[in-house]
């Protein structure tokens, strides 16, 4: 059976259906086929170019799984289970398919909501400073040793400091 007529008898039985657009499907190794010994009540299949005669309807898919399971010829009621198999795991495939999809949307849903919650946080979380000190603080830094201030290398400057060199400039400028 191919993958296309398995596509069919899908359509057939579930048309509503919307269908995964690669699903995957096993592969099952041909076998040579041994002639059918009896007459058949349903006519030799025809190629897969030339469509039934007007008027005559496909039988449904489970129409036909019925009758190829319950045929006498153990060939046809192998491929009837056979196809049954594989319909069973298209359906799971299927079902499994639309899961992630779901997932995946829920994903994004929530996503989403966690991107707003960031920044409504970002809006209520006080400002940091982090604007520059107004001097250069090197310049500070050198002014406090030479006046016997102390001072460490790196940090920031006690404010009493920065006073006391704020007042050194203003009173050496006027």
């Amino acid at each position: 059976m191919t993958i296309t007529a398995l596509r069919q008898l899908l359509d057939e039985e579930l048309p509503d259906v919307p269908r995964h657009p690669a699903p995957r499907i096993p592969h099952i190794a041909a076998r040579k086929r041994k002639p059918m010994q009896q007459q058949s009540p349903v006519p030799a299949p025809r190629g897969p170019q030339q469509p039934p005669p007007a008027g005559t309807a496909a039988p449904s898919v489970g129409k036909l799984l019925a009758w190829a399971e319950a045929h006498e010829t153990r060939f046809v009621a192998r491929k009837g289970e056979q196809a049954r198999a594989l319909l069973r795991e298209l359906r799971g495939l299927y079902a499994e398919a639309e899961e992630l999809a779901q997932a995946d949307a829920e994903e994004q849903r929530l996503v989403q909501q966690l991107e707003a919650i960031r920044a409504r946080k970002d809006r209520l979380r006080p400002r940091r400073k982090t604007s520059a000190p107004g001097y250069d603080q090197a310049v500070v830094r050198v002014w406090a040793r030479e006046h016997g201030h102390r001072v460490s290398d790196r940090g920031s400057i006690p404010a009493s400091v920065v006073e006391a060199w704020r007042a050194a400039q203003a009173g050496g400028a006027q």
